[in-house]
């Protein structure tokens, strides 16, 4: 009899002990999994952590500011780090050019935004800064000077919105159509696009000037070029 009592409880023990390892397995296994799999995407999403807080050098041209603040050799080429004014709040994002020394034009490799962005709200210009990555096979043959350029600037439509939302949205926050007194009347055409006409300008701007801005606007893109001369860079 006490021998029965003994293996029922070895066995109700063995039960709780696998009943909790088989729960803790299931448990943390999701988890895990979930940890691996976010972690590709959260890493293509994660601040870059190489612009200081100062400012190395600063152009502005078409109404955009562009400040080169870091360069750095990284495992697989140089990293620029910059920042810039957006003229609204679309989704502005840099083009950056050929990365120049010697005898050497690298293509830009890849490009990382920093998650924290001011946006434009019509008043004040919005700020985005990235880092812009570079691969080098040879790093043993960079040296300074290295010419650094951005080509222009562009805002692609977002999903969440129509084209004529999107444009709307952007000529709600940007300075110059607020500065203009810009209106518009959007259609979307059967390709999608914003077909748009000028309605309505200040007076203090010529009908001519209005429609430029707007038009300017409705491209969603800025041309540049604004370049760099980077003659130091770190290792």
């Amino acid at each position: 009899m006490k021998f029965k009592k003994e293996m029922s409880a070895l066995l109700i023990t063995g039960l709780i002990v696998l009943v909790v390892v088989v729960g803790f397995y299931f448990l943390w296994l999701p988890v895990s999994v979930l940890a691996d799999s976010g972690s590709i995407q959260e890493s293509a999403l994660a601040a870059p952590t190489v612009i200081p807080d100062r400012q190395l050098f600063s152009e502005t041209q078409n109404d955009i500011t562009v400040e080169l603040n870091s360069a750095r050799v990284i495992a697989t080429g140089l990293e620029v780090g910059i920042c810039y004014t957006a003229p609204d709040d679309g989704e502005w994002r840099p083009l950056p050019g050929r990365l120049v020394y010697g005898t050497s034009r690298i293509p830009p490799d890849e490009i990382e935004f920093f998650p924290d962005e001011k946006l434009a709200d019509g008043k004040s210009a919005g700020w985005r800064c990235a880092a812009v990555r570079y691969a080098i096979d040879d790093l043993s043959t960079l040296s300074a000077p290295i010419e650094f350029s951005i080509l222009r600037f562009y805002a692609p439509g977002r999903e969440l919105y129509s084209a004529c939302q999107e444009l709307q949205q952007r000529l709600d926050t940007s300075l110059k159509a607020q500065a203009y007194g810009l209106k518009m009347s959007c259609k979307t055409g059967a390709d999608g696009s914003a077909q748009v006409s000028l309605l309505e300008h200040a007076a203090s701007v010529s009908t001519a000037e209005a429609q430029e801005a707007l038009d300017r606007i409705a491209s969603a893109e800025v041309p540049g070029t604004w370049k760099f001369t980077i003659t130091d860079f770190k290792k």
